[in-house]
């Protein structure tokens, strides 16, 4: 059914509603004189004089069936029934005097007029409402108190057991509305009941003891923006221990935004399709229904959604029954859920179809996409792995899956990759829809990743959920963890987390828990503003990596016993980082260890930053080292301007392990926990000869630097036989030795000595800790002069590798998963580093391969190395190219290409081409909202770029933050992805200017950002020169 069509049905508008409109628009809320309302409505005069005994007997009579008229009418108004609520939404939601909304909202339903005598009683009542409120808050100033309403956390004096959410979603014109019943147990008496609701308007608030015992009086009702609260004030407490209903009937928008319930759309045979889906975390769902909006108020749910019969609803748990109605509705009642938090309940309307799976366990797993998705087979990869995966889960933990079913939703626009709803997770489509005749090895590992995160979080965060915000990393540094031990289950033979884990988390996030504007893993949270900073990558990466570390040295098994107990004795309930480390504690006792885990890691999650162990051989003692631990920073400026950096109140216990080695033999590892500022260690077997290596196989979150004599000897071994270091050894020493000259702790020449064995190095990981480290020195210098004497350098090391493995042919009608990962992995690797430093063979095989795409309009290109020959042929060839590519990614339908084919044009070297992209990129219709921040963070990748997307960001600041702003990460990672490269003193100044000038919002963003280009305008002023010469005295000989 066409969408023209679709918006001639609505629900047919009844006389009760009429009256009920009336009610609402003459300020009364729709509640009836008597216990309903404060006062009735104007009442006829008479006297005794005028009228006899027998009239007044009559009168007595007909007043009293009137009264027992209007009792049973405000009953019938007071059920509002659930498929009336849709028809009084009939229009876009009203601004009203207890809340407003922006844009259309403001306006009045369509065919209804405003007497202006009903006006102005609205704004008197509007006036008296707020004197009210005023006077309130004047008696809670004079107790020295914020009233509860003002307060940042919800008072504790109430308890939600259950909800019973009735909504009408009317896609035609994006509203909804909506009828909640709440079943609250009453801890502490009050007269206040206060939960969130935020951009909605109230039709009617009721509050009853139960079903028998009737209502409890309603003094009035009124939206608190400024902390995004509904508050009821009643005309009396509430009883302890006694249970109560409350009952709110609302309506509001179906947002064109990101957060709470918001549309999107999609193309299908010409047409454009509509869907509504929510995004709840962490504090959206008050924007959907009124609710207890904190993680610990954990209730029951019971859902329905009414719809046009042309669109499906979904909700975490399976459909119950579906009402048909005769007018082209339908209401789908979903089944209760178990106890859960707000902030992963889901619901989504739309026109999609679905392919299912069953697990051992019967568990229904289905994905739903765009229809043309679904029949292209799309999502079949995504779904297979999901039910391997629950397996998987359900064994590791030995916990089942709670639900009886699981529904992935792949949808167009998302604010973020995906989001774990119980029940219902949502992802955006590049991050789950895969053609395997078009999708490389990291576009599947991505997809892979992606989906194992999601399915851990249904047990960590959703089956047990973090008490409050500070502890989110109990639920996010799980979830990463397992992405590498859930992908190891799925591919055995790619060494995820042994590996991988290296260059994509620890390496990664170290960089950014290098600075001092970092944070610890836990953090205070006192207020909802404070929420979305707690979601950075240290609450998901280091978190991970602490509990890698932590797996590590409790030993793997011990750990699984331990997961399995938290999980056990938490299900359906909350817990914070103490009941996790007890019952880890307990898990080591039980196997006769005994390690105090909270006093080991107390000090690893509420302190932030990292250690740098350093090393040093005794020269008057056989066998003795000196070890010292501090805190690892990159700007050592820093530590002048804050003495806390350099006294003893950064201290950690740490786990170090510890080698020998020589020419062809390292000793097995063991183990120094490391607790105070310098210790002696007597190390056996250390001879002449031997080196030393901390930190084995990189499972601990530290860096370790030695002095210059054991950095002699590592590289030597690493020239003469890398293969006695292991492979997670070798990537480690590259990445520790590139940043601790970054930050000054070692000469400038030491990492890049280190790499000139590359060329005998045949595994991938040290080739690809090796390209991430030379990443930001290739950014700190490709707008210098001499940039040609650093790239240079670089192509030595890669000139024979690139030249041993070639090219990959073309393999679209091979397995998307070839047979060697690690071989492809490391010649995507060498070719990248080839083609970005100007390796002219790797240049001409991708103008080759895009002029025969051109000519031919057959993509012959390997899918492997797609994005990389894009790139390349964007970047060398003329303006023609880039209107191809363009036009290309408006033609594709499948998102992984369309994906890098967006990247690609960022690549351009001409400036107009450039400046055309970020304009074009704000534009909703041409460039997805979560993707239009990609392509502004691409362009300031690229030299030619930098400077423009710099100040295209400026410009389009209060544009981006107004469509950001809430959105977690997205905020974070524009300002880090536009600002890390800038490294003049003339861009630092300017991003101070215009932090001045923009002071509201991301502070901590901006923060860390005048840190990073401080620290890059230091380096460049100490340590650019250095460089310099070393490289031409290299190149020389």
């Amino acid at each position: 059914m066409a969408l023209e069509e679709k918006r001639e049905k609505r629900p047919p508008v009844t006389p009760m509603m009429i009256e009920e409109e009336a009610a609402l628009r003459n300020g009364s809320r729709g509640l009836p004189p008597g216990p309903w309302a404060e006062a009735a409505g104007p009442r006829p005069r008479t006297t005794e004089r005028h009228i006899a005994v027998h009239k007044r007997l009559v009168l007595g009579f007909a007043v009293s069936i009137l009264a027992l008229l209007a009792v049973t009418m405000v009953a019938v108004l007071l059920s509002v029934r659930f498929e009336e609520c849709g028809a009084a939404a009939d229009g876009p939601p009203r601004a009203a005097n207890n809340g407003s909304l922006p844009g259309p909202a403001a306006g009045q339903p369509r065919g209804r007029a405003e007497p202006r005598e009903e006006a102005r009683g609205g704004e008197e009542a509007a006036e008296r409402r707020q004197e009210e409120e005023e006077e309130e808050e004047e008696e809670w100033q004079r107790r020295r108190q914020l009233p509860p309403w003002a307060r940042p956390r919800l008072p504790r004096h109430l308890r939600p057991l259950h909800y019973n959410l009735m909504l009408s979603a009317f896609m035609e014109n994006f509203t909804f509305c909506g009828e909640v019943n709440v079943q609250l147990e009453v801890r502490n008496a009050s007269r206040y009941i206060v939960l969130h609701a935020h951009r909605m308007h109230i039709e009617a608030v009721r509050v009853a003891e139960d079903k028998l015992a009737g209502a409890v009086r309603v003094a009035r009702s009124f939206l608190y923006p400024q902390t995004q609260v509904l508050v009821v004030v009643l005309n009396r407490s509430l009883e302890v221990q006694r249970s109560y209903n409350l009952k709110i009937i609302y309506n509001a928008l179906i947002e064109n935004e990101l957060l709470g319930f918001f549309r999107s759309s999609y193309v299908l045979h010409g047409e454009r399709r509509f869907l509504g889906v929510t995004q709840f975390s962490p504090t959206h769902a008050r924007k959907a229904f009124p609710c207890f909006d904190e993680p610990i108020y954990k209730a029951t749910f019971k859902i329905s959604i009414k719809h046009q019969a042309t669109y499906i609803s979904l909700s975490n748990m399976p459909v119950e029954t579906s009402v048909f109605e005769e007018d082209g509705w339908v209401t789908d009642h979903f089944s209760q859920t178990p106890l859960m938090s707000t902030y992963y309940l889901a619901w989504a309307v739309c026109n999609f179809t679905y392919r299912e799976t069953i697990t051992k366990s019967g568990v229904v797993v289905r994905l739903y996409a765009r229809p043309d998705a679904i029949r292209r087979g799309s999502g079949d990869y995504a779904l297979n792995i999901t039910r391997r995966l629950i397996e998987f889960y359900e064994d590791y933990f030995k916990v089942p899956y709670s639900l009886p079913k699981l529904d992935l939703l792949a949808v167009p626009k998302h604010p973020y990759a995906a989001m774990e709803n119980w029940g219902l997770s949502v992802f955006v489509e590049q991050r789950i829809l895969l053609d395997p005749s078009i999708s490389s090895i990291s576009y599947l590992l991505d997809v892979t990743m992606v989906i194992v995160h999601e399915l851990c979080h249904q047990w960590f965060g959703d089956l047990v959920t973090p008490v409050w915000w500070e502890d989110v990393w109990l639920k996010e540094g799980f979830a990463h963890y397992f992405e590498f031990i859930g992908t190891d289950y799925l591919y055995p033979g790619w060494n995820m987390e042994k590996q991988r884990f290296l260059t994509d988390v620890l390496h990664e996030v170290m960089l950014l828990d290098g600075l001092t504007s970092s944070h610890p893993v836990s953090q205070e949270v006192q207020q909802a503003t404070d929420i979305d900073r707690v979601f950075d990558w240290i609450a998901y990466k280091k978190g991970a990596a602490l509990i890698r570390m932590l797996a590590n040295f409790m030993g793997h098994s011990v750990f699984q016993m331990g997961l399995q107990d938290y999980l056990t004795i938490h299900k359906y309930g909350n817990a914070a980082r103490n009941d996790l480390w007890n019952t880890l504690s307990k898990a080591l006792k039980r196997v006769g260890k005994s390690v105090n885990i909270q006093e080991v890691m107390d000090q690893w999650t509420l302190q932030m930053g990292y250690p740098v162990i350093t090393i040093l051989g005794n020269e008057t003692a056989d066998n003795v080292i000196v070890i010292s631990q501090e805190r690892f920073v990159y700007d050592s400026d820093t530590k002048t301007k804050d003495s806390g950096l350099g006294d003893n109140s950064y201290l950690w216990q740490i786990p170090l392990t510890i080698a020998v080695g020589n020419t062809s033999h390292i000793s097995s590892e063991a183990i120094i926990w490391v607790s105070n500022k310098s210790e002696h260690h007597r190390i056996p077997a250390l001879e002449e000869a031997s080196w030393l290596l901390g930190n084995i196989n990189q499972t601990g979150y530290f860096r370790v630097n030695y002095d210059i004599r054991n950095w002699r000897l590592l590289i030597n071994q690493l020239t003469r036989n890398h293969e006695v270091i292991s492979v997670s050894d070798r990537a480690g020493l590259i990445d520790d030795a590139f940043n601790l000259a970054r930050a000054g702790y070692l000469p400038q020449n030491i990492p890049l000595e280190i790499i000139r064995y590359l060329s005998e190095e045949k595994d991938f990981l040290p080739w690809h800790a090796a390209s991430q480290a030379l990443y930001p020195l290739d950014k700190l210098l490709d707008r210098t002069e001499n940039y040609n004497i650093f790239s240079e350098y670089i192509l030595r090391q890669v000139a024979s590798m690139y030249l041993k493995l070639g090219w990959p042919t073309n393999n679209l009608n091979k397995s998307l998963v070839q047979a060697s990962y690690q071989h492809e992995e490391l010649r995507r690797e060498v070719i990248m580093l080839a083609c970005s430093f100007g390796n002219k063979h790797c240049h001409q095989q991708a103008a080759t391969l895009i002029s025969d795409w051109i000519s031919s309009n057959r993509n012959r290109i390997p899918l492997n190395v797609r994005d990389i020959v894009y790139c390349t042929g964007v970047s060398l060839m003329d303006e023609d190219v880039w209107e191809f590519i363009w036009m290309k990614f408006h033609s594709t339908l499948a998102v992984s290409e369309k994906k890098i084919l967006l990247e690609a044009l960022t690549c351009s070297d001409d400036r107009n081409l450039l400046n055309r992209l970020l304009n074009l990129s704000l534009n909703s219709e041409v460039v997805l909202d979560q993707d239009a921040i990609d392509v502004i963070i691409h362009v300031a990748r690229n030299p030619h770029g930098r400077d423009l997307a710099w100040k295209f960001f400026r410009e389009k600041w209060k544009i981006l933050n107004a469509r950001y702003g809430e959105a977690l990460f997205m905020n974070s990672k524009l300002i880090s992805g536009v600002t890390e490269f800038l490294n003049t003193e003339e861009e630092l100044r300017e991003l101070k200017n215009f932090i001045k000038s923009y002071e509201e919002g991301a502070a901590a963003s901006f923060s860390r950002a005048v840190e990073t280009v401080e620290a890059n305008v230091r380096w460049q002023r100490l340590y650019k020169e250095e460089l310099f010469q070393w490289l031409r005295k290299s190149l020389t000989h």
